[in-house]
Parts: C-alpha cells; structure tokens; sequence
C-alpha cells in the first residue's frame, strides 16, 4: 500500500513524496540530480521492508519546479527538512543517493534531531575541476537551447526517461550550485555529524579524505561490482548493507 503527500515549502511550493507502508518508523530515502524517488528506490525500500518515504526534490518527478528557484544546497536541505517535520513526530532513518547523500549530511549536521540514522550513497563530497563536457560549464540558455538534449541523447534509454522528469533549469541549478559547493567543507560536516552515519559507495569512486573519513569512525562500504547508481547495479548486496547500517 502507498499513498501520495505534499508538504509546502515556506514559499508555499510542493515538495511530493510516495509514503509506502511498512514496519516500524519511517526511512526518508533521497534521489540524485535527474532522477526522482520511486524510480531510485523502490526497490530499496522494499527489501528493508520499512516504511518509507519516497521524495521527489524541488525540480525533480512530481514536486515543484518554479524557475524562480536557485536549487542550491541550502534550499534543498530546507525543503527536504520540511518534509521530515511532517512526516514524523521524531528523527527518521535518512538515506540519500549521489546529491540526495550529500542533503543527507548537510540535514544530519544542520538537524541531528531530526535523524536517528544516515546512509550517504555516492555522496559528492570533493571538488573537481569542471570541464568543457560538464554540465556546470553550460550557460542556463545555451543549456535550453542544446544542452538538455545533448544531456538526454547521452543517456542510456532507461535513465533518459527518468531524466525527463526534471525541469532543465532546475537540473542545470541544482548541477552548478552542487559544483560550487564541493569543497573541504562538505566533508568537514560530515565529520561533525553526531548521528550514526554510514558511507557506501561502487568501486570507481574514491574520496580525497578517505583517510580522515575513517579515522572519524564512519564506515566507508564499498561495493565491488557496482558503479555510481550502487542500490541499483548490485541490489542484494546494497539491501544487505542498508539493512546492517540502518540496524
């Protein structure tokens, strides 16, 4: 069984999400840039067996997508806080895949009473230089113009048409703000995080600060076999892993 919801924004924009029924409290699960909560984490969700909470980000499946919109970090994390304070009277189990992983940290550091638990998959936690191919490099009308159908026509079938679920500029956003943001800071709060929190990741990624990383106490999973979408290339063992990190 599952139902839809919305909550509002203080601006007064819908944030939507898919509540599925199931055991015990409630896991808040959060997609990366172009892609939308069912199509990340359904099948996730039903192999842990808990109830869950499947957000679609401003800009993304079903919510909101006004232009008017910076889709930076911060407002992220606040529309996605507006959720969690709705959905549950207290702190909820949080995972997040890709730019859901890194909302998920910056909304442990910011709210740790509002999370028992967080699960950074993927997360983008270090700078890169940004390239002539990157989507960050494009200009928002160059990007309308030829950009997003660049963007799709490079995108195998099945995740091209999840992608279309997404409003261009708010991808475009959400792509520029999260490049901006990317430096020792992101990783600095995760390792002010109070809260339990697990790292899992494929085996193509690595983090500069693996070292310190570890030597906070976080595991760092890493899954051989799966590349960057990890819940989905190698799903037993993800399920198997959420499970012992969310226990």
């Amino acid at each position: 069984m599952y139902a839809d919801f919305v909550a509002f924004t203080p601006r007064g924009d819908a944030v939507r999400w898919i509540d599925v029924a199931g055991d015990g409290d409630p896991v808040v699960y959060l997609h990366g840039l172009g892609c939308h909560g069912a199509a990340s984490w359904a099948d996730a969700a039903s192999r842990l067996g808990r109830r869950a909470i499947l957000v679609d980000l401003p800009g993304h499946g079903r919510s909101d997508r006004p232009r008017t919109y910076d889709y930076s970090l911060p407002f992220l994390r606040d529309a996605v806080i507006a959720v969690v304070e709705t959905v549950a009277d207290g702190p909820v189990d949080l995972v997040g895949h890709s730019l859901g992983g890194t909302l998920a940290i910056l909304i442990a550091a910011a709210r740790p009473d509002l999370v028992r638990r967080c699960v950074a998959v993927e997360p983008a936690l270090d700078r890169r230089a940004i390239g002539a191919g990157d989507i960050a490099a494009w200009s928002e009308q160059d990007f309308l113009d030829r950009g997003w159908e660049l963007t799709l026509a490079g995108d195998p079938a099945w995740r091209r048409a999840e992608v279309r679920l997404t409003d261009p500029v708010a991808f475009l956003r959400c792509a520029i703000h999260t490049t901006d943001a990317l430096d020792d800071s992101i990783t600095d709060l995760l390792l002010s995080v109070r809260v339990p929190t697990t790292l899992i990741r494929g085996e193509v990624r690595s983090y500069d600060r693996s070292d310190d990383i570890a030597r906070s106490g976080i595991p760092e999973i890493v899954l051989a076999g799966a590349q960057h979408f990890v819940m989905l290339d190698r799903p037993e063992a993800f399920g198997r892993e959420l499970r012992a990190a969310l226990a």
